[in-house]
């Protein structure tokens, strides 16, 4: 997930029931290709969820109960908050045998996670909570088996320090596949994935992948994987939904070949798919456009717009995420998020969320309601 900020935001190894070879077979998502009857959520596809991003910390403080008046009080009916987090934290006392085997719920500072989804609950409010998946610094740096490699063997680096799982290891994905179950299990009505994809940044070059991405791209790891969390959850009764970079709706192969992001192959096992089309983070002169963070009402349609096209016949729901943050805008007004909000309902998408990492919605609350 990308920040209002400058710098980046802040993902016993299990007894497996299969064998290595078959679920390597699973990672590398060998049927994920082939179109599959999806099984039905409990909620539908179109819901309409219009919600804010809410971090562990605020889930766990009294300004919890202020931001939930504030949002009834606005239209809002969903909140998407952390459960784990970019560095790897999980935020709530989680009994899954790796989460406490590496202590990545040490520093997580929900308590009361299933008093807190019932108080949502009982406000009317749709829960959903994010996993951030392969971005995981906790893991990597406790579990070196478990972490991607260089072709040296040596630990892969992200600004100096080791920060992904691999996601072609079995033992990773099924982490991420029991959190997301204990998750569900809580009582959440969604599990929403962030970081499903590979690195883009550092020495990517140098990386030893477990397997030759030429015969074997990444986007079949991704969607393979994708295509076994859902079918999990669905079970369960919960929706699924993923967040994407908002530039991935533009298609340019580089993004798809470093990230393993293949839009209209993951959008076969996900209920809604979450684009980051904050205008902000288009940077420099984007699609000709010089200042894009000014230009909320052409971003967001395009994306929302290229991306619609690039996954129609899937039946996926489009739910953007908004920019409700004022970097590199010249006049972030309610405005703004109204404009944003006009944007993506003229291209069809279904709902939105808004983005503020320090949940600061009080511009993003009245815009929403001048949106109703």
């Amino acid at each position: 997930m990308l920040p209002n900020t400058v710098k980046p935001p802040k993902e016993v190894c299990m007894k497996l029931s299969a064998s290595f070879a078959t679920l390597s077979a699973l990672a590398l998502g060998m049927s994920a290709l082939a179109p599959q009857v999806q099984a039905a959520p409990a909620a539908s596809h179109a819901f309409d969820a219009r919600g804010i991003y809410l971090t562990a910390t605020s889930m766990a403080i009294p300004r919890f109960y202020k931001l939930v008046d504030g949002m009834k009080a606005a239209g809002l009916n969903t909140v998407l908050f952390d459960a784990k987090d970019e560095d790897g934290i999980v935020s709530y006392p989680s009994q899954v045998p790796l989460a406490k085997e590496i202590g990545a719920f040490k520093e997580g500072p929900i308590r009361d996670l299933k008093k807190k989804v019932d108080y949502l609950h009982s406000k009317g409010i749709h829960v959903a909570g994010r996993i951030c998946l392969f971005h995981d610094p906790i893991l990597a740096r406790h579990r070196h088996d478990l972490a991607i490699k260089t072709k040296s063997g040596a630990l892969f680096l992200e600004k100096h320090k080791p920060a992904w799982a691999n996601p072609y290891n079995p033992a990773v994905q099924q982490y991420m596949i029991d959190l997301a179950k204990e998750l569900a299990a809580s009582g959440v009505d969604e599990v929403q994935f962030d970081y499903i994809r590979y690195p883009a940044q550092g020495n990517i070059k140098d990386i030893d992948y477990g397997f030759d991405p030429k015969t074997h791209p990444k986007h079949q790891v991704i969607t393979g994987f994708l295509q076994r969390a859902q079918s999990e959850l669905h079970k369960m009764g919960k929706m699924v939904s993923i967040d994407v970079y908002g530039v991935i709706a533009w298609q340019q192969s580089i993004d798809e070949r470093n990230t393993g992001q293949r839009v209209q192959d993951m959008a076969r096992y996900t209920d809604a798919i979450c684009p980051m089309v904050y205008p902000s983070h288009f940077f420099g002169t984007f699609d000709g456009h010089k200042h894009p963070g000014d230009e909320p009402d052409y971003f967001v349609d395009a994306g929302v717009k290229k991306l619609a096209k690039i996954t129609n016949g899937t039946g996926v729901t489009i739910r953007p995420w908004l920019q409700a943050f004022p970097w590199h805008v010249s006049n972030f007004t309610p405005r703004y998020v109204t404009t944003e909000i006009h944007a993506a309902r003229r291209e069809g998408a279904v709902g939105y969320l808004l983005w503020n990492a320090g949940n600061k919605y009080d511009v993003g609350f009245a815009g929403a309601k001048a949106a109703r």
